[in-house]
């Protein structure tokens, strides 16, 4: 089971030496909620592995391009061959439009359904969300968010009481 731990400053400039703090303990915060960007504290957030989106798409257009074109080249070459205009079977120019519309296609399909997916997209709810001073990030309190799991829950919970928070929530996911 995951645990997050959600500490709130009053102030942008609290919230900066508890992130300093705790990154130099060894244990940066997942994410800072705040109602307007503080680049000081991205330095000392936890870095997150990027999803290759851009890879995704490449791969699914050039399945789709491969598939479009052996479908294209299978009936017209192999399945049912028409000799028309004295052109020969395997005709790229006539298939090279049909290919690339497949390519785009297929491509920004999987490259939607690839970014829904890393931004965890549908997510109607956040366990994040039962913490009720958490909609005043977009107002006047400053957050960090530690994610841990139950085997060093006990750590990360005695690395965020000594930020000297004004509250510690703690949610299981």
């Amino acid at each position: 089971m995951t645990h997050l731990f959600v500490a709130e400053f009053e102030t942008a400039e609290a919230m900066s030496r508890a992130a300093e703090a705790a990154a130099g303990g060894g244990h940066p915060a997942d994410d800072a909620l705040t109602p307007f960007p503080v680049p000081e504290v991205m330095e000392h957030l936890k870095e997150h592995r990027k999803r290759p989106v851009g890879w995704t798409m490449v791969i699914a257009g050039a399945a789709a391009a491969a598939l479009t074109w052996f479908m294209q080249w299978y009936s017209a070459a192999v399945d049912y061959p028409i000799i028309s205009g004295n052109r020969p079977f395997n005709s790229w120019p006539i298939f090279f439009l049909v290919t690339y519309e497949a390519c785009i296609l297929f491509g920004s399909i999987a490259g939607f359904i690839a970014f829904a997916r890393d931004c965890r997209l549908p997510s109607l709810h956040h366990p994040l969300f039962n913490i009720a001073a958490i909609e005043r990030a977009t107002q006047d309190r400053f957050f960090l968010v530690f994610e841990t799991t139950e085997t060093a829950r006990e750590e990360i919970s005695a690395v965020v009481t000594k930020l000297s928070a004004l509250t510690v929530n703690e949610v299981a996911i």
